[in-house]
């Protein structure tokens, strides 16, 4: 009985030693915490006469179904006599007036001197101020991934600052401009600073999006954890042109990439603009960079990584292989380049032939020489192809002394030729070779009024067309996402033809039911097209933060099926539509046509100017309603001055929707888009 009795007289004691412990840790924390409530504090009293109250005055209340800034926004002072730093976000609305208020409460008024187009900021002065207290920044090395960030505005109160509270989560985001925080980013504190535990700036707080150079995009992501700085302390220089007035811009090579594994395939380069910093150094189509200013590039993320820091006017030494041969260059990057307008032979090709070219050593080369290269389904009358004879049933084989044994090696080859250019062509014509030259005319914008078959449809594929009566529709899913797609595939997918997609954005208010997908059942039928029809989460609006899900969507349908991608066009109506020219715009790598009905370009779009690997093709649906034509045409305008094709139709629906006769016009468009 002792041994029990020992054990109970242990027990208060073990208790006791507990509750102290835990008490102990209890204190501990609370003194952790207290201290960092100190630090942080401390950190943004340092930084808070620095962080000025921005309001504008006049101007747009809403661009592009984001809802701006009605009320004070932040700005960061960058030098004692009134010069302030901004996001450009906070000026979309074109501000009559801009009136400033410092943390003393002294105001002033301030003028828009010029803009960073690569890291989205503005640069203010203030007119009359001297004395202003300027923040310490921190130099760019010392920035650590994990350490604390402290996100400040001066939105709410003018008597102190708004703050939340983060880490810094990465470093060298969108190519290398900005780093990223965790702590909530917002409309609060858009403009303001990013400081660090000390009361060092660390940046200043931006929207941005990696695909976009609209100066909304990347405001979807508010307060989402995921947030962005532009470090001052790496654009010092910019700075100072941005005080003469000069706005920036990301700096260019005019080159262009295989559309490949960016992360794994070597930075050749597919096109190279005669005009551009490229072009005028020497470099060709086939060279590949392999070292920017000592950096090694393995990959085209690296070179994307090694440019995208710099800006128009930057120089950069390039080292680059042509076979055997070492080539090293200085080059001036560019602001902007002319836009590129893709050339146009006029060629419509089959797409049913199956990619056969003679080796070398071949014995009986000479007898399939009748089945190398593209034949020839049409020959676009008037054409710089008409003018030079060439016939339907031609086979193609040799553009600029490339040899094409498919059209996407004919497109690639055109893909280095601009209008007016004098073009080499090789055709054989039953067993006799014709060579030509053709003076490359500009990609057209009408559409046929009939096409020829593009592939003659097997027997039994033609007798399961016959059969098909209902309308069997597939379910997809992402995981990550809640929205729902309905997906609707050609018989030619079990027969292994390749189909174009065509991604239906509905209108607001409206969802893809089942008399929209059998209405297109035929036509997708006949021109082998894959029907994709995804759900806005909220059907009354499609959101700007679904266009990530429309991204990994189409990038799934390219993935999971055969696809023709050549002929991947988004489509949609009214707010979809809109929904559509932004998601082709920063997709240019997954979609070769956008088509809408009634449906305006986002105001705020500034079109990234076409380039030459970059097919992308617009057809327009214009409404019969005058009120909303002006706003539409301006839109189509400005993407016809940056290099793409548009194509215009008048649409008799009111609200956008199709004919029968209007979406067998829109079906033709999308039969064509692999024309060359």
């Amino acid at each position: 009985m002792v041994r029990p009795l020992r054990l109970y007289a242990w027990l208060p004691m073990a208790v006791f030693a507990a509750t102290a412990i835990a008490r102990a840790q209890s204190a501990s924390h609370a003194t952790l915490a207290g201290e960092e409530e100190v630090a942080i504090r401390a950190a943004v009293a340092r930084v808070a006469d620095s962080v000025v109250q921005i309001r504008t005055i006049g101007g747009l209340e809403e661009v592009d179904r984001t809802l701006l800034p009605d009320g004070p926004t932040t700005g960061l002072v960058i030098s004692a006599d009134g010069w302030i730093v901004s996001s450009a976000f906070n000026f979309v609305q074109q501000p009559a007036s801009i009136l400033v208020t410092f943390a003393s409460g002294e105001q002033a008024p301030a003028e828009l001197i010029a803009k960073d187009h690569s890291r989205m900021l503005v640069l203010l002065k203030a007119r009359g101020v001297s004395g202003l207290a300027v923040p310490g920044m921190a130099p760019t090395d010392e920035i650590r991934v994990g350490e604390w960030a402290i996100a400040v505005g001066r939105t709410f109160r003018l008597e102190r600052p708004n703050i939340s509270v983060g880490i810094v989560s990465a470093l060298g985001r969108m190519f290398g401009k900005v780093i990223q925080t965790d702590a909530s980013v917002s409309t609060a504190n858009y403009g303001g600073p990013l400081v660090d535990i000390r009361g060092r700036v660390l940046g200043v707080l931006v929207p941005i999006a990696p695909r976009s150079t609209s100066e909304v995009a990347g405001a979807e992501w508010y307060d989402s954890g995921i947030g962005f700085a532009v470090p001052l302390a790496s654009i010092g220089p910019a700075l100072e042109r941005m005080k003469a007035g000069n706005d920036q811009r990301a700096g260019v090579m005019g080159v262009g990439l295989a559309a490949e594994n960016p992360h794994g395939s070597p930075a050749e380069l597919a096109t190279v603009l005669a005009s551009s910093p490229a072009g005028k150094a020497g470099l060709k189509k086939g060279d590949t960079i392999v070292e920017i200013d000592g950096r090694p590039i393995r990959t085209q993320t690296d070179l994307r990584f090694a440019l995208g820091s710099h800006y128009a006017g930057d120089k950069v030494r390039i080292v680059a292989t042509r076979g055997d041969e070492k080539l090293e260059r200085t080059i001036e990057l560019a602001g902007e380049l002319e836009p590129f307008r893709h050339a146009f032979l006029g060629i419509l090709p089959m797409r049913d032939e199956p990619d056969i070219m003679p080796k070398q050593d071949d014995p009986e080369a000479e007898t399939k020489e009748a089945a190398r290269g593209i034949a020839v389904r049409m020959v676009y009358a008037g054409s710089p192809a008409a003018a030079a004879g060439i016939q339907v049933g031609d086979r193609v084989v040799s553009i600029d002394g490339t040899e094409v044994d498919s059209v996407k090696a004919a497109i690639d080859a055109m893909n280095n030729v601009l209008p007016g250019d004098k073009v080499a062509v090789r055709v054989l014509r039953g067993e006799r070779s014709i060579d030509a030259t053709l003076v490359a005319a500009r990609l057209p914008t009408n559409v046929p009024s009939d096409l020829p078959a593009a592939y003659a449809a097997p027997p039994a594929l033609a007798d399961e067309k016959a059969k098909k009566q209902d309308l069997e529709l597939h379910d997809l899913k992402l995981a990550e996402f809640p929205e729902t797609c309905r997906v609707y595939l050609p018989p030619s997918q079990s027969d292994g033809q390749a189909a174009g997609v065509l991604l239906w954005l509905h209108a607001p208010g409206e969802q893809p039911t089942d008399e929209l997908i059998r209405a297109w059942q035929p036509i997708c039928d006949r021109d082998s097209l894959i029907l994709v029809a995804p759900s806005a989460t909220d059907a009354s609006r499609w959101e700007r933060t679904e266009l990530e899900y429309l991204r990994r969507l189409s990038e799934r349908v390219l993935a999971e099926y055969h696809v023709d991608r050549r002929r991947v066009v988004v489509y949609g109506e009214q707010g979809g539509g809109a929904m559509a020219y932004l998601l082709a715009l920063v997709s240019r790598d997954l979609f070769s046509g956008v088509a809408t009905s009634s449906a305006a370009l986002p105001r705020t779009v500034d079109p990234p100017k076409a380039e030459p690997t970059s097919r992308l093709a617009v057809f327009a649906g214009l409404p019969a309603d005058e009120s909303r034509l002006a706003q539409i045409q301006l839109g189509l305008k400005k993407l016809s001055d940056a290099g793409y094709p548009v194509t215009a139709t008048t649409i008799a629906d009111r609200n956008g929707q199709l004919s029968s006769d209007e979406r067998q016009q829109l079906a033709r468009w999308i039969d064509a888009l692999d024309r060359f």
